[in-house]
């Protein structure tokens, strides 16, 4: 199985120069839709004006090198280390009633009965060991979100070493150096859009929020076991990626038998039949939405899911009366949400896993890969929280929302039809708070200095074809050293937003007050800028995380540097 960064690898030879539009549709029309991948190329050729100008690709810092190494010895280590087993499964899952068979997580003593994996809990400076167990028959690998971790334990193969083959065990080791809201999802193809995702949760030994209770909620799209799965979807949305997708899913054979490596295979062989039902989920109409400007997403997703439950079997989350703490985690394929809690204020606390400034919401957007920590107050009683997908003019097979109660301990849980009713609170009629509403706490800042280097990078699309990518001057060529301020502006030439998110960095945005993040919404047609300081060496991803815009082309990797 090649992803997404294989194919880049792959591209990165006689077209690897940096492209723009023109040369990334260029290459388009010369091998074929998937092969637009090259403009997320690890090319070496050229030099950028604002940044290293290296072309010397000897100098890198891979995975395997001392100074990963080094840099995990050099953070804070409480001395407790936290350990656990997540088996990679084919389970039966019972969804709206119905059961469907998907790859998911199992905490390798219990059957995985839900689709999400098992919840994480470690605390700062923890040292975190996860025995992971691949039953499938297909390679796997866990990526450990958000969290600034070693180089070679990122999960997101080859770049930071390998995936763990069928039936076979992959052992992850690492130190957990910044509380907060965190989570952990397969980076194999299109798994994650199965069910192999999880919550990882770090807490602060100095908590200043000294919550009475806390809740995990995990936020999710489904569309397995309607006659199709996420590898036939991608293969309705480009039947050229078709192979690409099912070589990574733990239902390889379920697109037509398909298990060519990507788009170059595919070309190569003939192209998987794509099922009447994938092709239904992404005919349209689409959802449009003022706040995101303009398109949400191409897949109709029929189901959506809170910690893996839909509202008809929701899950009470229950706890002490008072100070509520609620970690929302956006861990859906391709789908915003607009979530609230009915008849209450929210306060957000965190963004990503870092201290925010507080402000409050009536209801917020999140997007996919995000977190945002909240906190209401809640008296002996039992309210809905509510998430629905942002925008409107989906077609009406389309999923509407996902509710469930959040309770104090002894008050009832709220009635399927009281649940169903929160989708119309008037909270979700509000305008919604988005990331440029937010901004970094000044414990969370990062400190003002001038950037030791600047790069500059755009999202493209195809006019013609599900094909997107990463160009620019400087794509391919970024390169830093520790100990350095790097400063990337980006520009979305597309037609819709992205979730941009950077592997083992959390960023600032100094356009939203320093906002800390690691997985930042930008617009159509909008240009942003962020900041971090380069203090874990490796090579790191940098992508998309609409989970089919990521495997149809829209990652690019970030090098560190001797």
């Amino acid at each position: 199985m090649r992803t997404a960064v294989d194919l880049a690898r792959v591209a990165s030879g006689p077209l690897s120069r940096p492209l723009s539009r023109r040369g990334f549709l260029g290459a388009l029309g010369l091998a074929g839709a998937g092969v637009a991948l090259v403009a997320c190329s690890d090319g070496d050729s050229g030099s950028g004006s604002s940044g290293s100008g290296s072309t010397d690709t000897s100098n890198r810092i891979l995975f395997g090198d001392d100074e990963i190494t080094a840099t995990e010895n050099a953070r804070y280590h409480s001395g407790n280390t936290v350990e656990a087993t997540i088996a990679a499964v084919m389970a039966t899952f019972t969804v709206d009633g119905k059961p469907v068979m998907a790859a998911g997580y199992a905490d390798g003593t219990n059957p995985a009965t839900f689709p999400t994996g098992p919840e994480i809990r470690a605390s700062y400076g923890d040292e975190v060991k996860v025995r992971h167990v691949n039953t499938l028959d297909a390679e796997t690998v866990i990526h450990w979100h958000g969290i600034h971790i070693r180089n070679d334990m990122d999960g997101a193969p080859p770049l930071t070493g390998e995936a763990a083959a069928a039936g076979a065990t992959l052992d992850y080791d690492f130190i957990v150096d910044h509380p907060g809201t965190y989570w952990y999802h397969s980076h194999s193809g299109l798994q994650a859009d199965e069910a192999m995702l999880g919550a990882l949760i770090v807490e602060d030994p100095d908590d200043p929020y000294r919550a009475d209770a806390d809740h995990v909620i995990v936020l999710d799209d489904w569309v397995c076991g309607r006659d199709t799965m996420p590898s036939d979807i991608l293969g309705g949305l480009n039947p050229a990626l078709a192979g690409h997708a099912a070589s990574g899913s733990a239902h390889a054979h379920h697109s037509g038998g398909a298990t060519a490596s990507g788009a170059a295979a595919s070309s190569a062989a003939a192209t998987p039949q794509v099922p009447e039902a994938a092709k239904k989920l992404v005919a349209g109409p689409f959802a449009e939405s003022k706040e995101l400007g303009g398109m949400v997403q191409h897949i109709a997703y029929p189901t959506h899911l809170i910690n893996g439950r839909s509202t008809s079997d929701a899950e009470a989350l229950s706890g002490k009366s008072g100070k509520v703490r609620l970690r929302i985690i956006n861990a859906a394929g391709e789908t915003p949400y607009r979530f609230a809690v009915a008849g209450k204020t929210m306060t957000v606390i965190e963004t990503d896993g870092f201290a925010a400034s507080q402000v409050e919401a009536s209801s917020i957007i999140i997007g996919m890969a995000q977190r945002i920590d909240v906190l209401i107050d809640l008296d002996n009683e039992a309210v809905p929280f509510v998430a629905v997908p942002e925008g409107t003019g989906r077609p009406s097979q389309a999923g509407a929302f996902v509710a469930t109660t959040v309770k104090a301990d002894g008050a009832a849980d709220l009635s399927e039809s009281e649940l169903n009713s929160a989708a119309e609170a008037a909270e979700l009629k509000k305008t919604p708070l988005q990331d440029k509403d937010f901004s970094a706490a000044d414990s969370a800042k990062l400190e003002k200095k001038n950037p030791d280097r600047s790069y500059k990078l755009e999202l493209i699309q195809s006019d013609d074809a599900y094909v997107w990518g990463i160009a620019g001057e400087d794509v391919g060529k970024i390169t830093m050293k520790t100990g350095e301020r790097i400063s990337i502006e980006m520009t979305n030439s597309t037609d819709m937003w992205h979730p941009m998110h950077l592997h083992g960095h959390t960023f600032s945005v100094p356009d939203f007050g320093g906002l800390r993040r690691d997985t930042l919404i930008i617009h159509p047609k909008e240009t942003l800028t962020f900041e971090f300081d380069a203090d874990n060496p490796g090579g790191w991803m940098f992508h998309c995380h609409n989970a089919y815009h990521l495997d149809a082309g829209m990652t690019t990797n970030f090098y560190y540097e001797r």
